[in-house]
């Protein structure tokens, strides 16, 4: 009878757990569609299941770690109902872990009882050691051993001695080895109990259906550590060739998906930032009392530095760094450097690499060092894959090519990049909140720390050449192009590199955060554009007449084309604005220059023909009290 109890013990188990486990079916899924945003992507994922008669659970394996739960949406085309939707994670490696922890102590004191047993076989040895030496004298008082017991009393010492020295040596090597091997067990003990849980995401499905179908389900939610940030080429042959702007989308991901061949779409969007819209709070005025206070970011420019493992200093290649809040971001070099240039406005860094807690930090000076601290995960490379286009009208939707490269060479022709190249098409559409990039051709990236460099546009744009020159700040000239029509390109705001007569010239930032249908940029100095800005002492000068004083200051400025074709120069410097009644400010000599009042800005608008040089004088004087201290310059 117990027997049998027993027997229907076991049956009952072997059934309840073939239950559990067909209630419970693992899937493996494959992203199809990803919605890259510039910061986080949305992934779609369908399968086909086969699904029995009643209640069951699927469970959608191989997710990332990083999916947010409140975006998760879970549907099926089939006769069955959804009943639940839960996620869940997955730690892979703990099992592992354990197994592991296991092992290593079952060495460890494997190798302990034998370095017991040897360090009793060297007492031994040694006490044996011992006793030789203190019988190594023959006979007693009265007694005089032969020659020949000497003899063999001697060679017995010597040959027991050198055995057992030898053992005794043996048994050292034998000590000193398992030491080490002990210490080896010990680190890896203490490397594996440190060692950060690797971890995958999980979908449960809970389902009934009222007899068995074939369902397609389609899994779809938004994941962080992935995004998007817009580059810029920007190339001119020379100031009568139209300006050619590349437009490239520097794309990465560090989910811990594969994205294989998937229908891959880049979207101006952000759903991470604020989706509320400011507002003002009551400005109430009594004493003592301040006005109310909004958050701002202070003005910025060009900010550099090194990301490196806060633990080893080793440098980071790869790291994203990017401006939070827009699109204007760089990669790290393989020395783990980078260089960002800031929109104005903005002083907010946001560094991110995969394995690695990301980091916010402001941008209080031009060189800015950031440490981040492991998390898990290593760098292996960095590839980039470029994008090119037959140069081409824009017509609405970007004709491009496929091509891994390391580099583009800076003047390589149209008809060799078409060779060169396989045709890919990139349609742009427009959104209510922003635009669409979609590739049409399967793509893939992925989650192995490889930024990907790709070409989303190449356009030729007629521009207007001109120069501008501020000589009180800067005396050099910057050549400034304009571009009309801009807005029907699809622009964002990013950084640029800008390519003159085929010389790299250095770095800008393309903001098309601009009113007007004309965007402005800068492309570098042009130092054969002359400028000189000198004060004229015989009119500088300081007068006193009754209570007043009058002070003349003079400036003289050159310019000068040393160019060989005719150049458009605006020139801008500026007079004193009073802020008070009693300084009185005129202007003397402007060389007919327009005159802001009420910013005193000083604008020349010059057409300087290919060696022409003009010098314009500046010249004003300044009037107020003698009794008060004013510095004029």
């Amino acid at each position: 009878m117990r027997k049998f109890a027993v027997f229907l013990c076991l049956i009952v188990c072997l059934y309840m757990a073939t239950e559990e486990g067909k209630a419970q079916r693992k899937v493996v899924t494959a992203a199809e569609k990803v919605m890259l945003f510039i910061d986080g992507a949305q992934v779609v994922r369908t399968k086909q299941i086969e699904i029995p008669a009643g209640n069951s659970s699927l469970l959608f394996t191989g997710l990332s770690p990083y999916l947010d739960a409140r975006s998760m949406q879970v549907s099926a085309k089939g006769k069955l109902t959804i009943t639940s939707v839960n996620a869940q994670y997955n730690y892979l490696d703990s099992v592992a872990v354990s197994r592991r922890l296991e092992q290593l102590q079952q060495e460890l004191k494997k190798v302990a009882k034998q370095r017991e047993e040897q360090e009793k076989a060297l007492a031994v040895v040694k006490a044996e050691q011992e006793m030789l030496k203190t019988n190594c004298t023959l006979g007693g008082k009265g007694y005089t051993p032969s020659l020949g017991a000497i003899r063999e009393a001697t060679t017995y010492f010597a040959e027991r001695m050198k055995v057992l020295t030898t053992e005794e040596l043996a048994i050292r090597n034998r000590l000193e080895e398992l030491a080490g091997r002990q210490q080896q067990l010990t680190r890896e003990q203490a490397q594996v109990k440190g060692k950060d849980m690797k971890r995958s995401g999980e979908i449960l499905v809970g389902v009934h259906a009222p007899a068995a179908c074939t369902a397609t389900f389609t899994l779809s939610y938004y994941v962080k550590n992935a995004g998007w940030f817009p580059s810029y080429d920007i190339r001119s042959g020379s100031l009568s060739e139209p300006l050619t702007i590349i437009y490239k989308a520097n794309i990465f991901q560090h989910t811990g998906e594969e994205w294989k061949d998937v229908a891959l779409s880049l979207s101006s969007s952000n759903p991470s930032t604020g989706n509320v819209a400011p507002r003002l709070m009551p400005y109430r005025l009594n004493y003592g009392w301040t006005a109310p206070v909004y958050s701002r970011e202070l003005n910025g420019n060009i900010v550099s530095g090194r990301i490196s493992d806060a633990e080893t200093n080793e440098p980071l290649i790869g790291a994203t760094v990017r401006i939070p809040g827009t699109t204007v971001g760089c990669a790290t070099d393989v020395d783990g450097r980078y260089s960002l240039t800031l929109p104005d406005g903005q002083n907010r860094l946001e560094v991110a690499y995969v394995g690695y807690a990301s980091q916010t930090v402001y941008a209080h000076s031009s060189t800015l060092n950031i440490r981040l601290r492991p998390d898990k995960g290593n760098l292996e490379e960095v590839v980039v894959t470029g994008y090119g286009t037959a140069r081409k009208a824009l017509n609405g939707r970007v004709a491009g090519v496929a091509a891994t490269m390391a580099a583009r060479m800076d003047d390589m022709e149209e008809a060799e990049l078409a060779d060169e190249s396989i045709a890919m098409e990139v349609e742009q559409t427009r959104q209510p909140t922003g635009f669409e990039f979609s590739i049409k051709m399967p793509y893939t990236v992925l989650s192995d720390n490889k930024p990907v460099v790709a070409e989303i546009g190449r356009y030729d744009l007629p521009a207007v050449y001109a120069y501008q020159s501020t000589p009180k700040i800067d005396k050099d000239a910057f050549l400034m192009a304009q571009v009309t029509d801009w807005n029907k390109l699809n622009l964002l705001e990013g950084e640029a590199n800008i390519y003159f007569e085929g010389t790299f010239i250095g770095k800008s930032i393309l903001d098309v955060n601009t009113s007007g249908d004309t965007l402005s940029f800068a492309l570098g100095r042009d130092r054969q554009i002359a400028v000189q800005r000198t004060k004229e002492n015989e009119y500088t000068s300081r007068k006193l007449i009754g209570s007043t004083q009058t002070q003349t200051i003079g400036w003289k400025i050159s310019v000068r084309n040393n160019r060989l074709q005719a150049v458009e120069l605006t020139l801008y410097d500026q007079l004193p604005v009073s802020a008070n009644s009693s300084i009185v400010v005129t202007a003397e000599e402007v060389s007919g220059a327009k005159v802001n009042s009420d910013t005193g800005i000083v604008t020349w608008l010059l057409t300087l023909q290919p060696g022409e040089q003009r010098d314009l004088t500046l010249r004003y004087k300044v009037k107020y009290p003698k009794d008060r201290r004013l510095l004029v310059e």
